[in-house]
């Protein structure tokens, strides 16, 4: 992804920084309004649309029967996969998923499985033979910036809010019963905060221009509980130990306010 910036704007937002300031009159550990909307997708099992400020997500849930792989043919599966639409920003192309789409999906697709949020056991139908199977399927609609914490927020949305049909076996024939549906089985929520390093500073949710300029990245995946289960350091400059503890503790501050926003959520 290419990212342009006037040496005027770099100025200027590394001067607000100075002055303990953003470009968006936001204090440094302010989210901007987050809104999730489920169900968006009629013919999804499950769905949600995220905004976090100005960039928003669509995370879709598609369910089926499939062959379980052979190093785990008690459990079902779960592919995920993030696309950054055209549409959404200048600097997206169109074509297949580039490195930072890549990225998004791996690091969402780790914050789910470590938790667990599912337990992919209860989504075994035969063992080594049928399990079901969950798509996860994200597009990036609108991008300003801090895109690792809108798709998996809006991921796990989808995931929470996701039904599927009953399947058992009658007369040694797979029956799918579309009539009777049940949630996935939850087992831990669990979202990602992002703290970005621009000018030596640190802040949380970060507008492009703000990336634009960052020196380093680190989003933290966390279980309601508290419990760590994913991290992913991008940008090649260091951050301190201090800096990562930090970080952290802002990261899970806002945490907090997000498992606030899936505890409404209704399945």
């Amino acid at each position: 992804m290419v990212n342009i910036i006037s040496e005027v704007s770099k100025d200027k937002v590394f001067d607000l920084l100075n002055h303990e300031q953003r470009i968006d009159d936001r204090e440094f550990s302010e989210y901007r309004d987050i809104k999730i909307k489920t169900g968006f997708i009629k013919k999804a099992d499950g769905s949600a649309m995220v905004s976090i400020g100005g960039t928003t997500v669509l995370a879709g849930v598609k369910a089926q029967v499939a062959t379980p792989f052979p190093n785990s043919p008690d459990s079902g599966i779960i592919i995920t996969n993030a696309e950054l639409l055209a549409i959404a920003s200048r600097n997206f192309e169109y074509g297949p998923p580039n490195k930072f789409a890549v990225e998004i999906s791996r690091v969402v697709d780790r914050t789910i499985r470590e938790a667990p949020l599912i337990d992919l056991g209860k989504l075994c139908i035969v063992e080594g033979s049928k399990v079901w199977k969950l798509h996860v399927d994200i597009d990036i609609l609108d991008f300003d910036g801090n895109l690792m914490d809108a798709t998996c927020l809006a991921a796990v949305s989808a995931l929470l809010t996701t039904k599927i049909p009953t399947a058992k076996f009658v007369n040694d024939e797979l029956s799918i019963d579309e009539d009777h549906l049940a949630g996935l089985p939850i087992l831990n929520k669990s979202v990602l905060c992002t703290v970005v390093k621009v000018n030596d500073q640190l802040i949380v949710d970060p507008i492009h221009v703000e990336e634009t300029l960052m020196e380093a990245s680190l989003s933290i995946g966390f279980r309601e509980d508290g419990t760590l289960c994913a991290l992913q350091k991008c940008g090649l400059n260091v951050m301190t130990g201090r800096e990562v503890m930090q970080s952290m503790s802002m990261a899970f501050n806002h945490s907090r306010d997000m498992f606030s926003l899936l505890e409404k959520l209704k399945p």
